[in-house]
């Protein structure tokens, strides 16, 4: 199958590399508004590209998309993607605005065509390990979650600092750890309460932190603690944990916890670990034991934090088998 990748930066770079591992792929096509880039991947990748859109969408021979672009790109990329008939795979956020997000669904559900929003962490051991356990009962009935979140700050060029380009920090890394709850209760928020402060990264036009409450439907509850800054400095992507060895202990914190009727969970990034509980009644306690403590070397943890490759081939997959 043909596919092609809209938007050619970083994350661009990384489905082209699924994409050369996944043998159900023939060719890459590649778009980016710069030239030069598409040249540097051609050459590193021995794929083909262009700048213009239209080569892309009128090749009939292309059936699948990955929107790769700018947030403030998604929603225009999309809805052309899905006008021309390709299978769509989108970045997280959708858009920057719910309506804009509500198009693209709307529009993906009126011509019948595969859409998927790029939540990896769906793929992601570190956080199926937790589904599995509350599809096979271990939690029971999921009732209270709380998500930690700490990162340093980021630099100063990043288009994400941008509220045009990368709208806010919920939608742009946020989304994964309030579609995770979502994933792991099966019910959707009902009610919302979120604040933040004045923030101390102040080149940022967005928040750079959140204490965010939800409900959901279920009756279930949640909560989300980010802040972003105070975290030792990592010249890169400190949204990306992938140097726990470095960032361990100097101030970057990412943890989940899950608590059900029957037992609680706890999965904790620059740790490595993922930790589960077993409630009890004795005569006069209500009980907990820790039952389950795994762990994974650091060579895994691509597979572990955002399994970017398994989803990226398993869209693939089903788009080949409709």
């Amino acid at each position: 199958m043909k596919v092609g990748v809209l938007g050619s930066g970083g994350m661009g770079e990384s489905v082209i590399q699924h994409l050369k591992l996944c043998k159900d792929v023939s060719d890459i096509v590649a778009l980016d508004v710069r030239a030069e880039r598409i040249r540097q991947l051609k050459d590193k990748y021995q794929i083909k590209g262009t700048t213009n859109l239209r080569d892309i969408l009128s090749d009939s021979a292309v059936k699948l998309v990955f929107v790769t672009a700018s947030n403030d790109a998604h929603k225009a990329l999309t809805l052309q993607a899905l006008e021309a008939g390709k299978a769509v795979k989108c970045e997280k956020p959708m858009a920057n605005t719910l309506a804009d997000a509500k198009a693209m669904v709307d529009e993906a559900e009126r011509r019948k065509v595969f859409f998927q929003i790029g939540f990896e962490c769906r793929y992601s051991k570190l956080y199926t390990k937790i589904k599995e356990w509350i599809d096979a009962g271990l939690l029971g009935q999921v009732v209270n979650t709380h998500c930690l979140y700490i990162t340093s700050a980021r630099e100063k060029a990043s288009w994400r600092n941008k509220k045009a380009l990368g709208g806010s920090m919920f939608g742009e890394k946020l989304s994964h750890y309030v579609d995770l709850p979502r994933w792991w209760i099966g019910s959707e928020v009902k009610d919302v309460f979120s604040v933040s402060s004045p923030n101390i990264m102040t080149y940022s036009e967005g928040h750079d932190n959140y204490h965010t409450t939800y409900r959901f439907k279920n009756g279930a509850v949640g909560h989300l603690t980010f802040m972003m800054g105070y975290a030792a400095t990592f010249r890169g992507d400190p949204l990306q944990p992938n140097i726990t060895d470095l960032q361990l202990g100097d101030g970057h914190k990412l943890r989940y916890i899950v608590v059900g009727t029957k037992g609680a969970a706890e999965a904790d990034v620059f740790y490595r670990r993922i930790k589960r509980w077993q409630f009890g009644d004795a005569p006069d306690v209500m009980t907990s034991d820790w039952v389950e403590n795994l762990t994974w070397d650091k060579k895994e943890d691509h597979f572990y934090y955002h399994n970017t490759t398994d989803q990226t081939h398993d869209i693939v997959k089903r788009v080949l088998t409709g």
